[in-house]
């Protein structure tokens, strides 16, 4: 079964922490790449409101997570997500590694997502995770040869990702 409700939702969530990455990307990019990641910003922000009002077109629908009962499996791996996230973040900080901290979120969230896509019978979301896990690495790779925060270049690959899967989403409502 496609459960309509939750595509609209997932527009919503990767359009705006679409926003939130490319926010993130801002932090010290290349001078040159600031106009682009403000568009960028706007642009995956109104996706956000598109999806908000695509929630209260489908809100009728079913959803896996009160269809089959698995909203506590939800929150479980959000809380941990947040707190594995959070706590490696804190130490990083305090080894004074905090170049690192988005690539170390980008890898949570992107190993979060495959757990996700079985709750929410959504296999697209193995790819997520994957490039989620490939944006890490890259990152981790290029930062000995970079003049400019790691944010960048993670909140760069993290951002068009979730902007990608938000159109995608749109897409798939649109043509169902």
């Amino acid at each position: 079964m496609i459960y309509l409700r939750d595509i609209a939702t997932s527009v919503v969530i990767y359009g705006f922490f679409a926003f939130v990455w490319f926010g993130w990307a801002l932090e010290g990019p290349k001078k040159s790449w600031e106009k682009y990641l403000i568009i960028a910003c706007a642009t995956s922000f109104l996706l956000g409101v598109l999806g908000v009002y695509l929630i209260f077109n489908y809100q009728e629908e079913a959803s896996v997570l009160t269809e089959h009962g698995l909203s506590l499996w939800y929150y479980i791996i959000v809380i941990i997500e947040f707190l594995v996230g959070g706590i490696g973040a804190y130490l990083l900080y305090k080894k004074k590694l905090d170049n690192y901290i988005a690539p170390w979120i980008c890898l949570i969230v992107g190993i979060h997502f495959s757990p996700l896509a079985f709750i929410f019978q959504e296999p697209t979301m193995h790819l997520l995770a994957l490039l989620f896990v490939v944006t890490t690495i890259v990152t981790i790779q290029r930062m000995k040869d970079i003049s400019y925060r790691a944010s960048a270049i993670t909140g760069i690959g993290a951002g068009s990702t979730l902007l990608l899967f938000a159109i995608f989403n749109i897409l798939r409502l649109v043509l169902i």
